[in-house]
C-alpha cells in the first residue's frame, strides 16, 4: 500500500469531512486532495520527478503534510529539515541528500541565502513572498494535471537525518512498506481508534518522526487534524477543552509544560480518549500527575527515526496495571508491536536471557531501507536483518522492555537527539579549551540537558560565557550546553579513553529512568 492510497479513499468517501483545522481554517478532505495533486503537478513541473530530493523547512502547517502527500503520488523524496538547526547544518544536509529544491517559510528564507550563497538551487517561498523566492502559491493554478509514474511499495517516501555517533548527519531512507507498516502496526496496539471526522491534536514539530508518524496515521484514518503551529502550553490546554480533541500525542516536557499550567488540576477534557507520549526521558511522578488530570487512556511508544516510528508500546492497561501497585512499569518502554521482533543481545548478537542487559535490536516491516550513500553504515546498523538502535537495555520475565542507558552517547533533550562528538568538536576549536567531553545530565524541564566538562588551556582557560556565545555560532541552540563544569583532568581509562560513564554516574545518582 502506497501512503497517499488511504488518504483519497477517504477524500472519495467523505470529501466534506475536514482534513485539518489550522489557525481558524478548514481544508476538506476533497480540497486536500486537490491540493496535494496541485503540489505533485508543481514539483513534476520543476524537474522534481521519482527519486528526486527536495527539502522542506516549515513550521507546522497543512502544507508541510500535503507536500509529504504530493511527493507520494509523485514518487519524489521530502527532506525534512528541523528548523533549530543552524544554516550552516541545514546546508550541509541538503548538500549531502543531493536536494534541488528547498520549500521554506518566509521567516527562513534569509538565512538560507546566507548558507546556500555558493549553491544554484531552486527555492520556493510556502507561506507568502520572498526576495529570490517565487511564491508556491503563485504556481499552483497553472500546472497541467500529473500523470503519476509508477510507485511500488519499497520506494522511499521520505529521508529524515538523525546524526550518528560522530556528529555526521545520516540520512534514514523509509519507504511506503515501512511508514504504512508502522501505522498498521501501531492501530493494533493503540487504546483508541480514530473514526473519520474524530479529531486529534498536532503540535510536536513535523520534522520529527514521531510527530510525521502520528500526523500520517491519523490521515489514513480520516480524522480531522488540529494543527497548531508550535508548542504553546496554553494553547494546547484551551485546545483540550474546548475543540474536542479526542486523542493527541506529546513528549514528556510538553506533558510537564502542561501540567506547570496555574489552574490546570480543575480543567475538565470530557472528550479526551487517549493521549500518547515518548521520545525523551520522563520522569514517574509526572506520569502519575498527567494520569490523574487528563482521566483518559495514556500510553507510551519507544522507537527511533530508523523504525519508522515505534516498535514497542506500554498501553493503558499497563498503566493502569502500574497505579495498581506495578509501579515498576513505568520505568518500562513496554511491550512489541505485534509484527515487531523485539531482542536484547551481546556482543555476538546472541539473544540474551530475561534479565540481562545488552544491546537492543530490532525487526519488521518498518526498518528502514538504509542509510543515504552510506553502505558500510547501513551494513552495520542492519547486520543480520536486524536494526542495531545502539540502546542498552533488558527483559523482565513478563516480557517487558527496560532501557537501562545507552550504549551510544546520545542525548535526547526535550525530544531533540543530540550527539556529544559534535558539540565537543566545535568547543575543541576554542583557544581556552585543553580537553573536553560532553554528557547528558538530568533535567526536571527536559529529562535530559547538556553538560560540557572542560579542562581549561592556560591559567584563565575561558568562561562559561565565552563558551556559550562561541557554541551558539556553530550550532543550533539546542545543542548548546546548558551547563559548564571545569576539572583539571579527564578521567580516562587504561587505554586512555575518556570514561564518561564516570562523569555521568554523580549526576545520575537517584534517577532510575533514563530514556523512554
Amino acid at each position: 500500500m502506497l501512503l497517499h492510497e488511504p488518504f483519497d479513499f477517504h477524500a472519495l468517501s467523505r470529501p466534506d469531512f475536514d482534513f485539518t483545522q489550522f489557525e481558524g481554517c478548514g481544508i476538506t478532505y476533497g480540497q486536500a486532495k486537490a491540493r496535494s495533486e496541485q503540489l505533485a503537478a508543481v514539483l513534476w513541473s520543476l524537474g522534481i520527478g521519482k527519486g528526486a530530493r527536495f527539502a522542506i523547512l516549515m513550521r507546522n502547517s497543512p502544507d508541510v503534510l500535503l507536500l509529504f502527500l504530493a511527493a507520494s503520488r509523485l514518487g519524489a523524496v521530502p527532506v525534512p529539515l528541523n528548523y533549530r538547526l543552524a544554516p550552516r547544518e541545514w546546508a550541509e544536509i541538503m548538500a549531502d541528500a543531493g536536494a534541488e529544491l528547498i520549500v521554506a517559510d518566509a521567516a527562513f528564507t534569509e538565512g538560507l541565502d546566507a548558507a546556500l550563497a555558493q549553491r544554484e538551487m531552486m527555492r520556493l517561498c510556502a507561506d507568502g513572498e520572498a526576495p529570490g523566492w517565487p511564491a508556491l502559491q503563485s504556481l499552483l493554478a497553472a500546472v497541467p494535471p500529473l500523470t503519476a509514474p509508477v510507485i511500488t511499495p519499497s520506494d522511499i517516501l521520505f529521508q529524515m537525518y538523525t546524526s550518528g555517533t560522530t556528529g555526521c548527519p545520516k540520512g534514514a531512507l523509509l519507504s511506503h512498506r515501512a511508514i504504512v507498516g508502522n501505522i498498521v502496526q501501531s492501530s493494533f496496539a493503540a487504546p483508541y481508534k480514530l473514526s473519520p471526522g474524530e479529531r486529534t491534536l498536532v503540535v510536536l514539530p513535523l520534522f520529527h518522526i514521531a510527530a510525521i508518524a502520528t500526523a500520517l496515521g491519523a490521515a489514513c484514518s480520516g480524522a480531522t487534524l488540529m494543527i497548531h503551529r508550535e508548542v504553546d502550553p496554553a494553547a494546547i490546554a484551551r485546545a483540550l477543552t474546548e475543540d474536542d480533541i479526542v486523542t493527541a500525542t506529546f513528549v514528556p516536557s510538553v506533558i510537564q509544560f502542561l501540567l506547570a499550567l496555574p489552574g490546570l488540576d480543575k480543567m475538565r477534557f470530557p472528550g479526551l480518549k487517549a493521549l500518547g507520549y515518548g521520545a525523551s526521558p520522563i520522569a514517574a511522578p509526572v506520569l502519575q500527575h498527567a494520569l490523574e488530570v487528563f482521566d483518559c487512556a495514556i500510553y507510551q511508544g519507544y522507537g527511533m527515526t530508523e523504525l519508522g516510528g515505534s516498535c514497542c508500546y506500554l498501553t493503558e492497561a499497563d498503566h493502569r496495571k502500574a497505579l495498581a501497585g506495578r509501579a515498576d512499569l513505568l520505568l518500562s518502554a513496554g511491550r512489541p508491536l505485534p509484527g515487531s521482533e523485539v531482542r536484547v543481545v551481546g556482543p555476538d548478537d546472541e539473544p540474551l536471557p530475561a534479565g540481562v542487559t545488552g544491546e537492543i535490536v530490532v525487526r519488521g516491516e518498518q526498518l528502514m531501507s538504509g542509510y543515504w550513500q552510506m553502505p558500510e553504515a547501513t551494513a552495520e546498523t542492519l547486520r543480520g536483518g536486524w536494526m542495531h538502535t545502539g540502546d542498552a537495555g533488558y527483559f523482565d520475565e513478563d516480557g517487558y522492555l527496560f532501557i537501562r542507558d545507552r550504549i551510544k552517547d546520545m542525548i535526547v533533550s526535550g525530544a531533540e537527539n543530540i550527539y556529544p562528538a559534535e558539540i565537543e568538536g566545535v568547543l575543541y576549536k576554542h583557544s581556552g579549551v585543553a580537553e573536553v567531553a560532553v554528557i547528558g545530565v538530568p533535567d526536571p524541564r527536559w529529562g535530559e540537558t547538556v553538560m560540557a566538562v572542560i579542562v581549561p588551556r592556560g591559567e584563565s582557560g575561558a568562561t562559561p560565557e565565552e563558551l556559550e556565545a562561541f557554541c551558539r555560532e556553530h550550532l543550533g541552540g539546542f545543542k548548546v550546553p546548558r551547563r559548564y563544569e571545569f576539572l583539571e583532568a579527564l578521567p580516562r581509562n587504561a587505554a586512555g579513553k575518556i570514561m564518561k560513564r564516570e562523569l555521568r554516574e554523580r549526576h545520575w545518582s537517584g534517577h532510575d529512568r533514563r530514556v523512554s
